[in-house]
């Protein structure tokens, strides 16, 4: 059986009726704790974004300075992804995980210390590397929480933490910076980490598979989950899975654009770094509902078919980049905000898909292998050339002019989902006809 056979039979088994009956409030308490470490995560991860334009003024850093920081942050968290995925499947999910909070909230707090750019790098790469932990750990986590009928909605809440920590950073950020210097505000980011990461260590971790079909026959040929380097490379056996990596990387890479919308904000429309950053978080907070309303909406609709997902995933990057084509190339402030806004919910309503597509096309041994490798082949690289690539751009033309990598890199994804769905689609007809 295929992985993308053997993916549409657990999804057609039936399940119960809703995604939370029959959970303890150990599993409530979990979910609660891992979402709101990727809130504080993702916190951690975007408070730079609100504070470019204070940290420029002070030391007068470049353009491409400033997208150097960013790059070497993620390139830490590539080199941190294998690590901790590495460990996670030999010991503890848990104890790993509590590591990586740790590292980065100490990191984070660190960071106000810097006086210059040295210091900022060395502790953005500590941030950088200690919050792989969770985005390597996470997903696999929740996935052997809930069942594989109801983990698109799942995903839906866990991607909604990226805009929730987006937003709480740009708001926190340029408020505190604002008030109290921008140093400040890292103090306040490192901080929650700790306190969360106490209260996971009093929750049980799940077993791995533990709510997949036991007669699905992937999830259960490797259970003891203790994974060599070597077997763990197994992922790339599945084409699903590697078609989603391809996509994933343009869609990060306009991503990792969204860090440099208040400075285009700032500099094209002359408002001030405050306003522009609080923008782009309220932005965030209300377009919120679009994440679950699309999550839930995909799993009653779409989650049957094996090309439904990526489909979803195509039609909306593609939308998204239309919306931002335009918020860029406007010279009205109101209507760059409108399409800004439209962006944003539209990429945000099909988030979920993202995740569940990591871990619903290989078994369920692989998931925290998948993950972490997709870490490093999607957001990592992307996080690496977007920042670096919009910073030469910027300085080389105008931050106006480089901001289209965004727009023309959603373009990119939402064709290759296109291609993922007509594979599927088609491995659908051959079955049904045999």
């Amino acid at each position: 059986m295929t992985t993308t056979e053997s993916y549409a039979a657990r999804n057609n088994t039936p399940f119960l009726s809703s995604p939370f009956r029959g959970l303890s409030e150990n599993n409530h308490l979990s979910l609660f704790l891992i979402l709101a470490l990727g809130v504080v995560s993702m916190m951690d991860s975007m408070i730079v974004g609100s504070l470019l334009t204070p940290i420029k003024a002070e030391f007068g850093f470049s353009d491409e300075q400033l997208g150097r920081l960013s790059s070497l942050f993620t390139i830490a968290g590539i080199i941190g992804a294998p690590v901790f995925g590495y460990f996670s499947n030999r010991y503890s999910r848990k104890a790993v995980l509590l590591t990586g909070v740790l590292i980065w909230s100490i990191a984070s707090l660190s960071t106000g210390t810097a006086t210059g750019f040295l210091g900022l790098v060395s502790w953005r790469i500590a941030t950088g590397f200690g919050e792989a932990a969770y985005n390597s750990i996470a997903p696999s986590w929740l996935a052997d929480l809930y069942r594989p009928r109801w983990r698109n909605l799942v995903f839906s809440l866990y991607m909604i933490k990226n805009k929730i920590g987006t937003a709480a950073a740009l708001a926190l950020g340029g408020w505190v910076a604002a008030e109290y210097g921008w140093r400040t505000a890292f103090f306040v980011a490192g901080l929650p980490g700790i306190l969360l990461a106490v209260a996971l260590g009093l929750t049980r971790e799940p077993s791995i598979g533990a709510t997949d079909e036991p007669a699905t026959s992937e999830g259960k040929s490797h259970p003891t989950g203790k994974l060599s380097i070597r077997e763990s490379l197994a992922v790339f056996r599945h084409p699903a899975y590697v078609l989603h990596l391809i996509a994933l990387f343009f869609f990060y890479t306009a991503m990792t654009v969204q860090i440099w919308i208040p400075a285009f904000i700032h500099r094209a429309y002359d408002i001030p770094n405050k306003t522009a950053s609080g923008f782009l978080a309220q932005t965030l907070l209300f377009t919120l509902p679009a994440g679950l309303v699309g999550g839930y909406l995909s799993s009653l609709l779409l989650q049957r078919y094996r090309w439904g997902f990526p489909a979803f995933l195509a039609s909306t990057s593609v939308l998204a980049a239309a919306a931002f084509f335009q918020a860029y190339a406007t010279s009205d402030l109101e209507t760059a905000k409108l399409f800004i806004i439209i962006g944003t919910a539209t990429f945000g309503f099909s988030a979920g898909t993202l995740t569940t597509l990591v871990v619903e096309t290989v078994p369920a041994y692989l998931r925290s292998s998948a993950t972490a490798i997709s870490i490093v082949l999607t957001s990592g690289l992307a996080g690496i050339v977007s920042p670096e690539l919009v910073g030469f751009l910027s300085d080389s033309y105008s931050l106006q002019t480089a901001i289209f990598v965004g727009p023309i890199s959603y373009l990119i994804a939402g064709f290759v989902w296109v291609i993922f769905a007509l594979l599927a689609k088609r491995r659908t007809n051959e079955t049904s006809n045999t």
